[in-house]
């Protein structure tokens, strides 16, 4: 697809190209082209995730290589479909779901899209935003409001996996809320469970330059290599259990003491997407009677409750200080290992233009 250019029309672009696990290289790729129900987009920034890293590390239970990583993208409109006649505008700021979904299979007819039998996810299982351009269907498209900075919005994405947790947690008034990991998702949901009307919401994180700027944030935490989080529980619901807990981390020790840690009744959330087998003791789950629920992305309009969340709220709740490290696409792989060793204390985003 030749487009317009300052140095003339081009084929080729830039991209950060996983040719393998652990295996990087910044090159040139061809550009996207467009089918009929495609725009395609200029990328502004792209954020680094945590499942970047698991498919990174070859731990992703279906993602496939080569690919170009990063489903968190922010761009603007290049081209729209020939007979397009929707709302949006070449020229125009955009985010984008980055699920594509068959609407075929049992899922889907369910309307569960966002685990579609033949889910592919952009930056997954086909190219994603760590590019100069990427392609994506117009109705996966979401408006960006004027007012709000670039580094910003593009926390949106993130924000829509909160707000589709929260649909599934239900919170009550007053819960006591217990989270492993405090990086960028677990400090997520406890701002979004903090809005919904939890009562004590507590994050666990080991890495105390991390748990410093959650804290920061406005949220309570512990330090579990100084504080035990069973005691814990037992000092904040005398014993009785923390109405939801939640892991972020993956960390195996984390994931066998939530049952430890949730009341009878109560509901456990498990956020990791890594293949890796655990020694989980499902009686746990069962004398409580408690609810294991998976999570995984978000629909449409998550995503677009998400966008609105960050819009309406981010000066009042600082979420502009959650962008802690700001890189160039050649840097990939600094980032990448900046998630691995835990340096960032925050959400790391890619700026494509540079």
């Amino acid at each position: 697809a030749l487009i317009p250019h300052p140095k003339g029309e081009i084929d080729q672009m830039k991209a950060a190209v996983l040719k393998n696990w652990l295996e990087l290289e910044l090159t040139d790729i061809p550009m996207p082209e467009p089918t009929e129900n495609e725009a395609l987009i200029k990328v502004k920034l792209a954020g680094v995730c945590g499942s970047d890293i698991t498919v990174y590390r070859g731990k992703h239970m279906t993602a496939t290589v080569p690919t170009v990583l990063s489903h968190e993208i922010l761009g603007e409109i290049v081209t729209l479909p020939e007979n397009y006649a929707g709302p949006f505008k070449v020229g125009q700021r955009v985010l984008m779901n980055p699920i594509i979904s068959c609407g075929e299979c049992a899922a889907c007819k369910r309307g569960l899209t966002h685990v579609c039998e033949n889910l592919k996810l952009l930056g997954i299982h086909v190219d994603g935003g760590f590019a100069e351009y990427t392609k994506v269907a117009v109705d996966k498209l979401v408006a960006v409001a004027e007012d709000i900075p670039d580094d910003v919005a593009i926390l949106s994405e993130p924000f829509a996996v909160g707000v589709h947790l929260m649909k599934n947690s239900q919170i009550e008034k007053g819960d006591k809320i217990f989270i492993s990991g405090g990086a960028a998702v677990g400090l997520y949901i406890a701002i979004l469970a903090k809005a919904e009307g939890a009562g004590r919401v507590i994050v666990s994180e080991i890495n105390e330059p991390r748990r410093k700027f959650v804290e920061s944030m406005g949220i309570e935490t512990i330090n579990p290599s100084e504080t035990d989080a069973m005691d814990l529980m037992k000092e904040v619901t005398d014993g009785a259990g923390f109405d939801k807990v939640y892991d972020t981390s993956g960390a195996a020790a984390c994931i066998l003491q939530m049952p430890d840690l949730c009341r009878c009744g109560g509901k456990l959330f498990s956020l990791g997407l890594s293949g890796d087998a655990y020694p989980f003791i499902i009686g746990k789950v069962s004398f409580k009677e408690i609810t294991l629920v998976g999570n995984r992305l978000y629909s449409q309009q998550d995503f677009e409750e998400g966008a609105k969340f960050v819009e309406e709220n981010w000066k009042q709740l600082g979420l502009d200080r959650m962008v802690s490290d700001r890189l160039a696409l050649g840097e990939i792989e600094k980032a990448l290992n900046m998630m691995l060793d835990g340096t960032n204390l925050c959400k790391i985003i890619i700026n494509c233009e540079q």
